[in-house]
């Protein structure tokens, strides 16, 4: 079995200065992890900390990190843009790829959204997305200038960014295979906007629509399985 090591630090993307965790499996290949709305590094439940921990096993890298005014990364919540996050993410994949290495992406929620529109036009290896929301809907801005959810505060322009960025037109552009994962019983992506993402996959994406599954709180054999799937997804691409 590969050996590997975990380095927390932070790294500098755009001006901002964000907390990261790197998982160094000693290979060319390498995943960016990226999190959800209102969520961080270690994903709902510390399901990314299991999944990059399982990759390095198979001998793949990875890295961690929260966006700007998110987890343990400098700035304030409220100041978090959707547009920030998918450049975040294309400016990360741009040095890797430069570097040679074989890069994919990952992401949760609206991270998972983020991660489908900052793979448009790139040379990722692949894209793994767990119930990504396409935002198709009308976003109806609060007149307070921000939306509260779990007592956090965002500001208007993060929804109005995400409901403009054309997340289903953006999903059609990407050439790598993609993996899909929704829950019949998600509180935040309705059945339309879950639809919307499933019509625009290629005939050769995998997508898997699992009964009853909410939107993060999945049980400890639910979030096992998908682990599991996800981790044979991101190997099979990588070269023997």
């Amino acid at each position: 079995m590969p050996t590997y090591s975990e380095v927390f630090s932070g790294i500098s993307v755009g001006g901002h200065q964000l907390a990261s965790v790197t998982h160094h499996a000693g290979s060319d290949d390498v995943v960016l992890f990226c999190h959800g709305f209102r969520g961080e590094k270690s994903g709902p439940n510390r399901t990314f900390v299991t999944l990059a921990r399982a990759l390095a096993s198979h001998g793949i890298s990875s890295l961690r990190f929260d966006q700007y005014g998110s987890g343990d990364s400098e700035g304030d919540f409220i100041d978090s843009r959707f547009d920030d996050w998918v450049s975040v993410i294309r400016i990360l994949t741009r040095q890797y790829l430069s570097e040679g290495k074989r890069f994919a992406l990952f992401g949760q929620s609206m991270g998972g959204s983020a991660v489908i529109c900052a793979a448009a036009g790139l040379d990722v290896s692949a894209v793994v997305s767990w119930v990504p929301d396409a935002s198709t809907d009308q976003f109806a801005p609060d007149p307070r200038g921000f939306v509260e959810e779990g007592g956090q505060r965002v500001d208007n322009a993060f929804w109005t960014e995400a409901h403009r960025a054309d997340i289903v037109g953006k999903l059609k552009e990407v050439t790598a295979p993609c993996y899909l994962v929704f829950g019949t019983s998600d509180e935040y992506v309705s059945a339309p906007n879950r639809e919307a993402l499933i019509n625009a996959c290629q005939p050769t994406d995998q997508i898997d629509v699992f009964d009853g599954y909410p939107h993060s709180s999945w049980s400890f054999e639910q979030a096992e399985d998908i682990i599991r799937r996800s981790a044979a997804f991101f190997g099979t691409l990588s070269p023997p």
